[in-house]
């Protein structure tokens, strides 16, 4: 019997072993995210059931409330579905479309943005087609930066994120990967490369140029006061990178915020003078920390996610319920946990707001404050958080 016992570990062993081996569409590195771990849910960071007194907004008739723009009592947002919607904040029971989808080319709206000065044209990042502007009287559609064809010797444009307008009228915007779209972010995750940019686009005269290359996970970008600094969420490294526009220091960055407790989003003002920070996962029960510094662990995992876009022999035998049993033991991992960070003007942590068995919070993308209401987004929840502070 024993005989047996060890054929069967020594088949399992060769089993991963070639699994371990086949070929996959990722480069993963190994990395630290802090020499500490993550920091503990105590002080500012204290575990409290706010999120989860929240009210669902519009419930299964959105999906993927990514972020949001508010102007002239309307707060609008883009879906999974590739529309940009709005509603009005003071009745918050009607949607109207101001960017509609048409079969065959609907892209995925991610970031919004209105000029400071000028409310009548509304900007987008959209993840697949670029930079666009809505004419809010009109709804004509306009590309200003052809993701396919950005222009300047520039390589296209893969996963535009977040956007944010200067008060001269330029933009900045995110490209989360130069390597991996929209659809593929857990291989970006996986492979946690310097693989993002920023990109510092002139409407005046169609140039565009890069702002800065090798960020990890290039996603929300936020403006300092008085226009003196950007902020750009690096994903794949628990951070926030500040990029200076003015001053002796134009032009360079450091680190705004580092060790934060999840992967970061969205970063957007508080009403308060600081800065909401919202995550895609925590990273309280150190199992993020560990696959860091395991490249191998975060392929494997990647494989067993993703087949067909690995290997055309495994798909054959992972059969769908197989994955999804597997995928269900590894998401288990993965804390349902919800919350968002108020972060200060110096970067420190502030305020947490948490839903700690994810009723109704579970990933965050995006917080628009208004005081006394928080509109709390998701890549792909069925509705909009409205949460009383």
């Amino acid at each position: 019997m024993q005989k047996y016992h060890w054929l069967a570990i020594a088949s399992l062993a060769v089993a991963v072993g070639i699994f371990l081996a086949l070929p996959t569409s990722i480069d993963p590195v190994a990395f630290s995210l802090t020499d500490e771990g993550p920091p503990k849910f105590t002080g500012p960071l204290a575990v409290n059931d706010h999120l989860s007194k929240s009210r669902k907004l519009f419930k299964d008739e959105i999906q993927g409330p990514e972020a949001f723009a508010t102007a002239d009592g309307y707060v609008y947002t883009g879906l999974l579905d590739g529309r940009v919607i709005r509603f009005d904040k003071s009745d918050l029971t009607t949607l109207e479309t101001m960017m509609a989808c048409s079969q065959g080319d609907c892209g995925r709206p991610l970031g919004l943005y209105f000029h400071p000065q000028d409310k009548s044209k509304l900007y987008v990042a959209d993840a697949k087609k670029g930079i666009l502007s809505i004419d809010l009287d009109t709804r004509r559609v306009q590309i200003l930066v052809n993701a396919h064809q950005p222009g300047n010797g520039i390589a296209p444009l893969v996963f535009v994120n977040d956007l944010l307008v200067l008060s001269n009228g330029s933009i900045f915007f995110t490209d989360t990967s130069k390597k991996f779209g929209v659809e593929d972010v857990d291989a970006d995750v996986a492979e946690a490369r310097p693989n993002g940019r920023l990109f510092h686009f002139s409407p005046s005269d169609g140039s565009l140029h890069t702002a800065l290359e090798g960020l990890h996970g290039a996603n929300g970008v936020c403006v300092g006061p008085n226009e003196e600094f950007l902020l750009v969420a690096e994903l794949t490294r628990a951070r926030v990178t500040r990029y200076y526009l003015k001053g002796p220091k134009a032009g360079t960055v450091d680190t705004f915020a580092q060790n934060l407790p999840g992967l970061p989003d969205n970063i957007t003002p508080s009403s308060r003078g600081g800065y909401w920070v919202g995550f895609g996962a925590l990273r309280d029960n150190g199992v993020l920390d560990m696959m860091a510094g395991l490249p191998w662990l975060r392929a494997l995992v990647y494989k067993v996610q993703s087949p067909v876009k690995n290997d055309t022999y495994l798909d054959i035998w992972l059969t769908p319920s197989l994955q999804s049993k597997l995928m269900a033991s590894i998401k288990a991992l993965v804390q349902k946990h919800g919350m968002i960070v108020e972060l200060d003007a110096s970067g420190q942590i502030v305020r947490s707001l948490h839903d700690p068995n994810g009723v109704v919070v579970t990933s965050t993308s995006s917080v628009l404050d208004l005081g006394d209401t928080l509109f709390i987004g998701s890549y792909s929840a069925p509705y909009i958080a409205l949460c009383p502070v």
